[in-house]
């Protein structure tokens, strides 16, 4: 019997297999630290901003807590007490990837992200808002050309966000 070798459909399902494979494990790998960081920042953005409509639909104050976790949603109810607002989702309480850091400002001034009794940031049902600066970073590099990616908003409530340098 002649020896006998792989037929060409043989070699092209094996192929196709290695490729779903390895596009299985890019997907599953993520797109890179600056990807994940505009994600986070993306993410905040448009939390902040359905908040914010939410705060000018129910005409009720809302605020945005930060720790060096996350963030949460909060509402002033009637007592004048922050709690979640009547909500049953995912949107009220964000925590962060162990490896992505968070800096806060504040008007212009550095805050610590110790747990507060109160938010930070306010979101006004008028549609105005504390201007704060955002800024998502790794949390173990700290190098000058580190990505960072940066969401403000002004005292408008206007937002931006994109990519920053130290």
């Amino acid at each position: 019997m002649p020896p006998r070798g792989f037929t060409l459909l043989e070699i092209m399902v094996v192929m196709v297999l290695i490729g779903i494979l390895t596009s299985l494990a890019v997907l599953s790998i993520g797109g890179g630290p600056r990807n994940r960081l505009a994600e986070e920042g993306r993410r905040l953005a448009a939390i902040v901003e359905l908040q914010q409509q939410e705060a000018i639909l129910s005409g009720q104050l809302r605020g945005i807590q930060f720790d060096r976790n996350g963030y949460t949603i909060l509402s002033l109810d009637e007592q004048g007490a922050w709690r979640s607002p009547d909500a049953t989702n995912a949107l009220i309480r964000h925590q962060l990837p162990e490896d992505i850091a968070l800096g806060l400002w504040v008007e212009d001034r550095s805050v610590r992200l110790e747990k507060p009794d109160f938010p930070q940031v306010l979101l006004l049902s008028s549609g105005e808002a504390t201007e704060f600066i955002a800024v998502f970073s790794l949390a173990r590099d700290s190098s000058p050309d580190a990505p960072l990616y940066r969401i403000a908003s002004d005292a408008m409530g206007r937002l931006t966000a994109g990519e920053t340098v130290r």
